[in-house]
């Protein structure tokens, strides 16, 4: 039979990694190997840039292709993640199971990481050197044998991970897709070009509108405490104050979250609990679908208003957008924890320091304020009712702190029980009141630990920049002389730092 004009590029590469495939079984050589791969590779992708569909004969598969690539390139471990199939691991023999388990949880993060952000990612680690690449939804990653791996075989691997990234992109794009499949590809389009947790949130609330024809919203589990539940995206049809609010632990949201079940109001509770903004277009009831990375439940998606039939599109979406949610946060969860404090989740010395240092540089003929706040007989309380009350203690402070800012204001805990409040374009009268605000907060704000009310106070200090302070630089120790004062004055008070500075 005549073939049809270059209809037989596909079967002679195919035939060339067929007998690759022979020289490498007699050879042992990697790069007899990796032709193989390209062969297969190229002859796939060659089918389908002429449109051609595929049958059951032509059904890439993955598992081998990318094995091969792991052999080619003498990797321990191979990944793969986007295709409807499921993730793809691949593991060499030399990987014990009680030595390889990290190693297999730490390259599925990479190759998560790696399909959300685009970029290429490197790590020489004890285990190996992982090389991870994406392109949304697509991530492909091997670990090469050796920690110290050269560039010139990074390079020929993260090539090779690219091709893998086309040929599995051809292959969902010329198969017959399914429902999950044309949510999938929805949800990518959706977020091209987002690499941020809020970004990516958007693009699935947005989605979840338009398959759901109500407003939604995605809540998240929040990095700064464990229990902490924010909605951190809506839809256009759903009420924007909604944006960045904490939930109560037993709103009808939280507990879907909680038990890891899906949770349908009709109403009478509000979906999202108490203290949400009045008559949000008179939406109360709604449908939540827990968002899961595995086994593990990240947050929430929202369906707001009266139940309407959601089908199967919606729970597609639930399993498309879990995974990705996932990758994202744990970029934004480790960006997160290099600047916040571990206990109270409010910003750390070091990048507090750096704020005062970049506004130095910048804004040396605006005015600003700093305010130095510390606990009273803060080692009393711990050594009266032990650490744990002294945590929570820190914990409250911290909540007040941040309630009593303004917008564009910074608040950090500096050491101890010390905080730091910097206030950018304020003057000496303007910190006088916020720091006033904060010791009367403190002071008349009932803190309880074990059933038991105790009272809390703080003193502050307030220092202010070009009046009384001359100089930017001498703002911190301004502020802390001032602080000392008050606690010397007796403390539950505020003090302004005097000319000398």
């Amino acid at each position: 039979m005549k073939l049809k004009r270059g209809a037989w590029i596909a079967p002679a590469l195919a035939v060339i990694g067929g007998s690759l495939l022979v020289e490498a079984v007699w050879r042992g050589t990697a790069w007899t190997l990796l032709g193989v791969a390209s062969g297969l590779l190229l002859g796939l992708a060659f089918r389908w840039s002429r449109h051609d569909t595929l049958s059951d004969t032509d059904a890439f598969d993955l598992p081998h292709t990318l094995d091969l690539l792991r052999r080619a390139h003498d990797a321990r471990v191979g990944w793969a993640i986007g295709l409807a199939q499921g993730p793809v691991e691949v593991v060499g023999d030399a990987v014990q199971e009680e030595q390889g388990a990290e190693a297999r949880r730490r390259g599925a993060a990479f190759v998560q990481l790696a399909s959300v952000d685009g970029r290429v990612h490197v790590a020489h680690e004890i285990e190996g050197t992982y090389v991870a690449t994406g392109d949304f939804p697509y991530g492909t990653a091997l670990l090469l044998s050796g920690r110290d791996a050269d560039q010139r075989r990074v390079t020929a691997a993260v090539n090779d991970l690219r091709r893998l990234i086309d040929t599995m992109r051809h292959a969902e794009q010329h198969a017959t897709p399914g429902q999950g499949q044309l949510v999938a590809r929805q949800l990518a389009l959706g977020v091209a070009g987002a690499q941020t947790l809020a970004g990516i949130a958007r693009a699935g609330a947005e989605l979840a509108q338009q398959l759901g024809q109500r407003g939604a919203a995605v809540v998240i589990r929040s990095v700064r405490e464990r229990d902490a539940i924010h909605i951190i995206a809506v839809s256009t049809a759903a009420d924007k104050r909604l944006t960045g609010r904490r939930l109560d632990p037993e709103a009808p949201v939280a507990r879907a979250i909680q038990g890891g079940i899906p949770l349908v109001t009709t109403g009478a509770e509000d979906v999202f609990g108490p203290g949400m903004p009045e008559r949000r277009r008179h939406e109360r009831g709604g449908a939540v679908y827990p968002l899961l990375d595995g086994r593990s439940v990240i947050g929430a998606l929202v369906l707001v208003g009266q139940r309407a039939p959601a089908g199967d599109r919606i729970a597609s979406l639930v399993a498309e957008l879990g995974p990705r949610l996932a990758a994202a946060k744990a970029v934004h969860d480790a960006e997160q924890r290099a600047v916040l404090d571990p206990l109270t989740g409010l910003r750390n010395r070091g990048e507090f320091e750096r704020v005062l240092a970049g506004y130095r540089a910048r804004e040396q003929t605006l005015p600003a304020s700093l305010i130095y706040v510390d606990l009273d007989h803060f080692k009393r309380l711990n050594d009266t009712l032990g650490h744990p009350a002294g945590d929570a203690a820190l914990k409250h402070i911290a909540r007040v702190l941040e309630e009593a800012m303004r917008e564009g204001d910074l608040v950090a805990r500096i050491g101890g029980e010390e905080f730091a409040v910097w206030l950018p374009h304020a003057q000496l009268g303007e910190a006088w009141e916020v720091a006033e605000r904060i010791r009367d907060s403190v002071a008349n704000t009932t803190w309880h630990w074990s059933g038991t009310a105790y009272p809390l106070t703080t003193s502050c200090g307030v220092a202010s920049y070009p009046e009384p302070i001359a100089e930017l630089l001498n703002l911190p120790a301004a502020a802390d002389a001032a602080l000392y004062r008050a606690k010397e004055l007796g403390r539950n008070r505020v003090e302004k730092a005097a000319r000398s500075y």
